[in-house]
């Protein structure tokens, strides 16, 4: 188990778990060891919706996320967001969606979990899983 304040997953990460693709067995352990600390953004929420094949993947879905605590977007956040992506999008590609996360992540001293790190320079607290 990895020790830390917890835990901010990226929506590759859960797609990953949820569909079962490659690097999903890393997802899945980190996730189920560590639920009591994983959390998630709104963010992340609207972009797994945004995604969703059909009734049984959707209900997959609302049943795997009612396990987590979602983080809202505050005004600070949305602010460092724009701080973020107004730095990082021309290097790094950090759209306004991962700039959200990341902000979110920094607000709360939370490790990020991705398996992007391209899309996150601005965070230094963060745990890549590999595809």
């Amino acid at each position: 188990m990895i020790v830390t304040n917890g835990f901010l997953v990226d929506t590759d990460i859960i797609i990953r778990h949820l569909r079962g693709r490659q690097g999903s067995e890393i997802a899945t352990k980190l996730i189920t060891e560590n639920l009591d600390e994983i959390k998630i953004s709104v963010i992340t929420v609207s972009e797994l919706y945004a995604g969703v094949k059909g009734i049984a993947e959707e209900t997959q879905l609302n049943k795997f996320l009612d396990v987590f605590e979602e983080l809202p977007v505050d005004l600070e956040i949305a602010a460092k967001a724009g701080y973020f992506k107004n730095k990082w999008y021309s290097s790094h590609g950090s759209g306004l969606a991962d700039c959200l996360i990341a902000a979110t992540a920094d607000h709360h001293k939370l490790t990020l979990v991705t398996g992007n790190f391209k899309h996150f320079p601005m965070l230094e607290d963060k745990l890549k899983v590999d595809e």
